[in-house]
């Protein structure tokens, strides 16, 4: 994300411009627009003119700016949609700058942060290739064929696709997952090809192509491969695999000592209030709420932890880890001592 200006004050009213560079800047985005914000952006709209041989028709470029009344993502074309009403022209503004906005605004605009993971998910007759960005994973190619089962992945078109959505300039890794033996089959039949047509980009990093073994080629597997060793270590120091660290963490502890782990609003935040919570674990969800005092309740929740020292993992919803912990309430506690008793309070 480019963040041309900012002009604003922290817990009050400002504005910022940004130009989003790929699809993770615009899920960015959408975790910053809230409902009651005002959007400039430039469209392109079709004017009808009245000519003297009829109507004509032209295309121009106009500056909108809406009041935001819905806001949507759509993680498979990864595109947003914004309704609202026009408004008279002004700046992109936002009413209140809480902690949350400027974490996610500063996420947006770190040149450092771009794709981690590229990961290839195969079985016979199926390939899945999903980039793990900073933000969300998306799925850039899916090819279903049938092939026979003496050839293997060789025919199936799958290298094609590799070599056009894997760029390693971009992320950390490429890791080529399947069932028995076809990542194996597929790996020896990919770097054959790259020698033979010479493909640079293959022979100079396949030593950052990784093989791991899942139980599927269907995207659920994804979060086999971000539990592989192997490929934690390559990605290590992004929020993708802290969040998978954090909610590994908290699941260990919920079976080896669950007084000392707990999740849902409720009881959360009475380990909170007594000042249990050491490290917290809640999604990006919870924060869009419509209602400001329930947004606020929760940012100020989590300055509140690290305040505290504990620590707290904002989880991203569009990865597989975010996922899971959202099937638990969208929020959970690893806490510094045991409180059994809150297994006696209602949810």
């Amino acid at each position: 994300m480019k963040v041309v200006r900012r002009d604003l004050v922290p817990n009050g009213p400002g504005s910022v411009k940004m130009i989003p560079v790929d699809s993770d800047d615009l899920w960015f985005v959408y975790n910053l627009i809230a409902i009651g914000d005002s959007v400039m952006a430039r469209t392109v709209r079709k004017v009808l003119r009245e000519t003297a041989g009829g109507r004509d028709a032209e295309r121009v470029t106009l500056k909108l700016e809406i009041k935001v009344e819905a806001i949507d993502f759509d993680k498979e074309g990864s595109v947003l949609r914004i309704r609202g009403k026009n408004i008279l022209e002004n700046e992109y503004v936002k009413e209140i700058w809480d902690s949350l906005a400027l974490d996610v605004l500063q996420q947006a605009s770190d040149p450092g942060a771009s794709a981690d993971l590229a990961v290839l998910l195969m079985q016979e007759g199926l390939a899945n290739i999903l980039l793990v960005g900073k933000s969300m994973t998306t799925t850039r190619s899916r090819i279903e064929t049938s092939i026979p089962r003496k050839h293997g992945p060789a025919i199936a078109g799958y290298e094609s696709a590799f070599i056009k959505h894997i760029d390693f300039n971009v992320v950390r890794c490429a890791v080529i997952a399947s069932p028995g033996f076809t990542k194996d089959q597929f790996q020896r039949h990919l770097l054959l090809e790259a020698e033979r047509r010479q493909l640079r980009p293959i022979i100079e990093n396949k030593s950052r192509i990784i093989l791991v073994r899942t139980s599927s080629g269907y995207k659920h597997s994804l979060r086999e491969v971000l539990d592989a060793p192997n490929v934690m270590n390559m990605i290590k120091d992004t929020k993708a695999a802290q969040e998978v660290r954090a909610l590994q963490d908290f699941f260990n502890m919920l079976s080896n000592d669950p007084a000392r782990a707990c999740y849902g609003p409720k009881h959360v935040e009475i380990a909170h209030e007594r000042m249990a919570v050491q490290t917290l674990l809640i999604t990006d969800d919870l924060f869009r709420n419509s209602d400001v005092v329930t947004r606020l309740k929760y940012v100020n929740l989590v300055k509140s932890v690290k305040d505290s020292g504990g620590t707290a993992h904002i989880f991203s919803s569009m990865h597989v880890s975010g996922e899971q912990l959202a099937q638990l309430t969208g929020i959970a506690a690893i806490l510094r001592f045991p409180l059994p008793d809150l297994e006696d309070i209602e949810m």
